[in-house]
């Protein structure tokens, strides 16, 4: 989904000389929480809500405002958005398309948009997130490391235990992988059903660590739990950049199902 789609197209504007007071008063009338300023058809800022309430209502608006005015493109997508917003620091951005100012974004509108993309049992994100990550990282090429996670004998517990029993693993054993990739430069998704994603920027050694601790059978609700790993490295496959990302996870799959095949650690169901 594109910002464009989730945007504000309404824009009202105020010169910089105006008080805080007037723009307080021009948010009211035109309902809205924030302000584009603008001298001579110059962008200069936005002055917001917050800025009006932090500031003196004598004071003007050029010393009450958001001082670097932040741009992004209509094509950007809410996760390109999300992450600029959140690597400038900034609450909102202004939306430009052809050099010509269409609209605002703001990192609430945004947010709220990625909470749709998260999984409701797990509370991790799904998977067009870490194709998100996954292709961005590709286009900078940018090495990762790419593992694909699927449970053992997943539905063994959920004939023995039960389907609600099976949730319930599913959610704890999602904390355990998002204790686990707590590292900076570490994303991780539920892909489907009893499978998670994890794209890392780690060194060798430590994607290595992460892999045994993974299979090794892990106690969740009194029950053993291991997993399968497919691992694409992407600092020492060769042609690693001339794949796509759907490739790369295929392979990542297709690894984890050879595991399963070949697994030598059976889980135990107790």
């Amino acid at each position: 989904m594109n910002i464009s789609d989730i945007m504000t197209t309404t824009i009202c504007t105020i010169t910089s000389d105006k008080s805080v007071s007037y723009a307080a008063e021009r948010m009211n009338e035109s309902h809205v929480d924030s302000l584009v300023v603008m001298d001579h058809g110059e962008v200069l800022g936005m002055v917001t809500t917050r800025d009006v309430l932090s500031a003196h209502p004598n004071r003007i608006v050029a010393d009450a405002m958001s001082s670097q005015p932040f741009y992004l493109s209509a094509n950007h997508n809410v996760w390109e958005a999300y992450h600029a917003l959140h690597q400038e620091q900034n609450g909102l951005a202004l939306v430009k398309q052809e050099d010509q100012l269409i609209g605002f974004i703001t990192k609430e509108i945004v947010e709220m948009k990625i909470a749709e993309y998260r999984d409701p049992l797990s509370g991790l994100y799904r998977a067009p997130y870490i194709q998100f990550i996954g292709e961005n990282f590709l286009k900078e090429r940018k090495p990762f490391h790419l593992l694909f996670i699927d449970l053992n004998d997943f539905g063994r517990i959920n004939k023995l235990h039960g389907h609600p029993f099976g949730d319930d693993v599913i959610r704890t054993y999602s904390s355990v992988l998002s204790s686990l990739a707590e590292e900076q430069g570490d994303y991780l998704c539920r892909y489907a059903g009893d499978e998670f994603v994890l794209i890392s920027t780690i060194s060798d050694e430590q994607i290595q660590e992460y892999i045994t601790l993974i299979k090794r059978p892990t106690n969740v609700l009194d029950i053993f739990v291991s997993a399968a790993v497919g691992h694409v490295n992407g600092y020492q496959t060769p042609d690693f950049f001339a794949r796509s990302w759907r490739e790369l996870i295929a392979e990542a799959s297709l690894g984890s199902s050879a595991a399963k095949l070949s697994k030598t650690l059976t889980p135990t169901v107790g």
